[in-house]
């Protein structure tokens, strides 16, 4: 078994620097970017960044593969793997790989793809929009993932995922395939034997 997931691992790793040689060889590269404001940035927001984005305000650019600061928060037009953190929001509008924290002060957006391996935290919300997965905690007020599969914990005031194979705190909890614990108020389990469950649900 654990052959078996050095292996996929192996895969996993390989496929994203791929990717990322991909992308890279069709956009220009800065290993550093310094944004004040969009566009008072340095270099322009069609380079990809591949080191750290440093943003005193908020910065805007084409991919952003390593370190992501923003006081404010960080836009990235395609793809995106790293760490980030920012005081108010990332936005990212293509494929996210998060590689140990996604922060932000109110939200984190994913509109595309989106796997994290570690913490996802926002103060307002986590919202994906797209097929997910996280691997790790995933915490806001409300996490609006409704088609990421939960790997581990999911916190918030209202938590929504196609499918959790862990724990699931909460007022509100909903997921279609639930393979662990749900803790709340109310808890919604589309699969599971009771379709809704107060306090606490359990699925296999």
């Amino acid at each position: 078994m654990k052959k078996i997931k050095l292996i996929l691992l192996s895969f996993s790793i390989l496929s994203i620097h791929m990717a990322s040689s991909n992308a890279l060889a069709a956009a220009a590269v800065s290993p550093l970017a310094i944004s004040i404001v969009k566009p008072i940035q340095f270099p322009s927001e069609d380079f990809s960044i591949t080191g750290a984005r440093l943003s005193l305000l908020w910065g805007k650019h084409r991919d952003v593969y390593g370190l992501d600061f923003g006081l404010l928060g960080n836009i990235t037009e395609q793809t995106f793997t790293g760490l980030s953190v920012s005081g108010l929001f990332n936005i990212t509008h293509g494929t996210t790989t998060i590689l140990g924290l996604q922060l932000a002060g109110l939200a984190n957006v994913n509109t595309n793809k989106t796997n994290a391996y570690g913490l996802q935290l926002a103060l307002l919300t986590n919202y994906q929009d797209a097929a997910s997965s996280i691997v790790g905690v995933q915490v806001a007020l409300a996490n609006l993932t409704p088609h990421t599969d939960v790997y581990g914990l999911q916190v918030g005031l209202y938590n929504k995922a196609q499918s959790v194979h862990g724990l699931q705190i909460g007022i509100v909890n909903s997921t279609s395939d639930l393979h662990g614990i749900q803790i709340g108020l109310v808890n919604f389990n589309e699969k599971g034997m009771f379709g809704v469950s107060p306090i606490l649900n359990i699925g296999f």
